[in-house]
């Protein structure tokens, strides 16, 4: 699994030092840390300044109260990061900085929205239980939400500043923020699952494929798969799916991930950035049609890891309409029917 989704273990206390708690029981609100409350300061001291006024004011705004959650693994800049702080800022463009005023707006409602998303998650997932906080972080433009290494141990972060900017008023963040608790209870699940492009099809692709589920009617910008990202890559699936099939046990911090799960600068992309999640999702969506939400996320490595590569056969297949797509999955939905048995 990727560095970025993690499970969760001891509640830590953010603001300084580390004290062990009980884990949440599955009805117990989740604990939510807000290490954002100056994030709309930030954002309104640093346009324009120079690069010592901005190091000054995320050292003044951010680390100091948050040393442990503003470090250069949760921002994924290098070390000093009295330098790269300013040069991140000085690369991103005028539409990604966020407006302050929204990045309140988020950072006051994230609790309730968390909690009501995870109210709604445990109707479906009983278990699911979150050992750690989920905190809030001015995060940069590092992320909207996702896991990361807090001293030692993986978090659950939101960055209200990136949400800001990618998610107008009046979006439904609802599917967004159960896809990443969804994340959490799979890796719970499956704390050793292989860090893996294989694994990672998987994880995300059911994880969008859930947040679809629990959300009817949600918008694919909403379930993280916008349509620009569908438009492209649909056409080029098959072939896609193909290549895929090469790199399943390729590591996850290799370039095959981040071809198939990453963002990208350039103009022309050889694959479509983040086109592993329509891929996942496909596979995901395919293997709902015979077993249940619950009985997906249950799934050892080993049994998705052959969902994965007879869902990616199955698209490849397809390219020129081999009739073989179509008896494969027959068979292996039978198999699959008969093995639950």
């Amino acid at each position: 699994m990727h560095p970025a989704h993690r499970a969760l273990a001891l509640l830590v206390c953010l603001a300084g030092g580390t004290a062990a708690a009980g884990p949440d029981t599955g009805s117990e609100r989740l604990r939510v840390v807000d290490a954002a409350e100056r994030c709309a300061e930030f954002w309104r001291r640093v346009p324009g300044a120079t690069p010592e006024r901005q190091a000054r004011a995320f050292e003044e705004l951010l680390r100091a109260s948050h040393p442990t959650l503003y470090t250069t693994d949760v921002l994924g800049l290098d070390a000093p990061l009295s330098k790269s702080v300013p040069e991140r800022l000085a690369k991103a463009p005028a539409r990604f900085r966020p407006d302050p005023v929204r990045v309140d707006e988020v950072r006051r409602t994230l609790d309730a929205d968390l909690q009501d998303a995870a109210a709604q998650f445990r109707k479906t997932f009983p278990g699911f239980v979150s050992r750690r906080p989920v905190s809030v972080v001015c995060s940069l433009g590092a992320f909207d939400g996702g896991t990361r290494k807090v001293e030692g141990a993986s978090m659950l972060l939101f960055g209200p500043d990136v949400i800001a900017t990618i998610r107008p008023r009046g979006f439904n963040l609802r599917p967004f923020l159960e896809h990443e608790l969804f994340h959490v209870h799979h890796e719970a699940l499956h704390p050793d699952a292989p860090e893996t492009v294989g694994a990672s099809l998987w994880e995300e692709g059911l994880a969008t494929y859930v947040s679809a589920a629990l959300n009817p009617g949600a918008t694919h910008d909403e379930i993280s798969v916008p349509d620009a990202l569908i438009a492209e890559a649909t056409p080029r699936l098959p072939e896609l799916a193909g290549r895929l099939l090469a790199h399943l046990d390729d590591p996850d911090s290799g370039p095959v991930y981040r071809q198939f799960f990453s963002g990208s600068t350039e103009k022309a992309p050889d694959v479509p950035p983040r086109a592993g999640y329509v891929l996942g999702w496909r596979i995901a969506e395919a293997a709902g049609k015979t077993w249940s939400l619950a009985q997906l996320a249950a799934m050892t490595p080993v049994e998705s890891r052959v969902l994965v590569e007879e869902g990616l056969r199955t698209l490849a297949q397809s390219a020129a309409g081999d009739p073989r797509s179509r008896s494969t999955e027959k068979t292996s939905s039978e198999r699959r029917t008969s093995s639950t048995k």
